[in-house]
């Protein structure tokens, strides 16, 4: 068959609209997008959380299959969307494509055992609400959880990863202690807690006016879970907060690691 120029021309067009073809759906996947997206989640409990899903598994959902998932939880009187302004976990799960999960505590606090807020009062059950959580989280393909705390949302952590050391991989606690008597499992975990911390003080609190509840020494959380491995970072001069920019640790980047170095 003799090739002129007009049949050259078909031809190539031909290949590049079947070469475009083809790539279109790799060139999307790889196409950079900086910014994930929020969506709040309501479980069959009537509770709800609200999920952050970065660039790569927004394009690629089947991704998030055999991911790791972060459970991020906020302290008292405090809301996922505030907590998230202050943590940044957001930036990271975009970086790296995993999940990350913020539950809402009931009046903005979570039943950690003795402490704290309404949550205690009226008895709820956040330990069952986050299981639902983490299931949900593995329904969408996570296969490893993290739970990551700061204060009363860091005591919950512990009382979580405690009493279904089956679900929870990791812990990360900041400023928080532990508000049940001992584990029923081992965990594994990484606090930090400042020294000038008067909130959730270092040795602890026979009765906490200010959260109304007994605060066990941060010291004495090692002998309430026996066979598990507690990494506990003193943080001199530090006080109740999440860090910042400056300071000498950065909490966010330290848990992040953490859980995935754990893996």
């Amino acid at each position: 068959m003799r090739w002129t120029r007009r049949r050259v021309v078909l031809a190539a067009l031909g290949s590049l609209i079947a070469g475009a073809g083809i790539a279109a759906p790799l060139a999307g996947a790889i196409d950079p997008v900086h910014e994930g997206s929020d969506s709040r989640v309501v479980l069959s409990s009537g509770r709800a959380y609200i999920l952050h899903t970065p660039p790569l598994l927004r394009r690629l959902p089947a991704m998030a299959e055999g991911r790791s998932a972060m459970i991020v939880l906020h302290g008292v009187k405090d809301t996922p969307e505030h907590f998230e302004s202050v943590a940044g976990f957001k930036a990271y799960s975009d970086r790296d494509g995993d999940l990350v999960a913020y539950p809402e505590g009931v009046r903005e606090s979570f039943n950690a055992g003795l402490c704290c807020g309404d949550a205690v009062t009226y008895g709820v059950d956040d330990v069952s609400f986050l299981s639902d959580v983490v299931s949900d989280l593995k329904a969408r393909g996570a296969a490893r959880i993290s739970v990551v705390g700061f204060s009363n949302g860091g005591m919950m952590a512990y009382r979580l990863a405690c009493a279904r050391p089956d679900l929870v991989d990791t812990v990360g606690v900041m400023s928080g202690t532990l508000e049940i008597p001992h584990c029923d499992g081992p965990i594994h975990a990484l606090a930090l807690h400042g020294l000038r911390d008067t909130a959730v003080p270092w040795e602890g609190e026979r009765y906490s006016t200010r959260l109304r509840c007994f605060l066990r020494d941060v010291r004495t959380i090692r002998s309430a879970a026996p066979g598990s491995t507690i990494i506990i970072q003193q943080l001199p001069g530090f006080p109740h907060r999440w860090t910042v920019p400056g300071d000498q640790v950065d909490a966010t980047a330290e848990f992040w690691k953490f859980a995935r170095m754990s893996v």
